[in-house]
């Protein structure tokens, strides 16, 4: 990460003909009455028209002989105004499928070169990331990590300008308790990875 900390300068509305990313938009739909209603969302600008969603989240596993690792992020995020710890993740571009998105993404934000671990479920649920308020589609892949190979002995990241981005470790069995320290550390805990270790402990709980 860099030396400095990133802060929130200004917030002002954004009209929609500014936004280069999200559009806000006026949803007119049917409820269950046959009453005609509006709902305020927003839309994500500029999905691959060959791609069913916008981006994908990765669950990276590295398999160590004390056991299993999760790599998680820490990157700052504006509208949270903190570091927030999340899982990597990407946007899908143009001509590529999911799993390659994820691989690339994997190489540009770790440096680490990955493997998908193919679905258990057979077809691969889409995930909408916050239904309420947004059409936002993802898809949550699987990917190992062999870093006792050579090319993941020094892994170097391909940020782009402007993408602060450190990588960390977990082992697996401790996730739910390290995001408690890291919240109480003042860091963000995104939705997605909460609920992963949310889900963890409850496993742990009810077995």
């Amino acid at each position: 990460m860099s030396p400095r900390m990133a802060k929130i300068i200004s917030t002002e509305l954004l009209e929609n003909k500014d936004a280069k990313w999200l559009n806000l938009v006026k949803i007119t739909y049917e409820d269950e009455n046959g009453q005609a209603r509006n709902w305020e969302a927003m839309q994500r600008a500029g999905r691959p028209k060959d791609s069913i969603v916008d981006a994908v989240q990765m669950i990276v596993i590295a398999n160590r002989s004390n056991g299993p690792v999760i790599l998680l992020e820490k990157q700052f995020r504006p509208p949270s105004g903190k570091i927030v710890i999340e899982f990597p993740a990407g946007l899908v571009d143009e001509g590529e499928t999911p799993e390659e998105a994820a691989l690339r993404e994997l190489r540009e934000e770790t440096g680490y070169i990955g493997e998908v671990v193919l679905d258990r479920g057979g077809k691969r649920p889409i995930l909408f990331s916050s239904p309420a308020s947004s059409g936002s589609k993802n898809f949550l892949i699987h990917l190992k990590i062999d870093d006792s190979k050579e090319e993941n002995q020094n892994p170097k990241p391909q940020l782009e300008d402007g993408e602060f981005i450190e990588t960390f470790w977990v082992p697996l069995s401790d996730v739910y308790l390290e995001l408690r320290k890291l919240e109480s550390q003042g860091f963000a805990i995104d939705g997605k990875v909460g609920v992963f270790a949310e889900g963890l402990e409850t496993s742990k709980m009810w077995s």
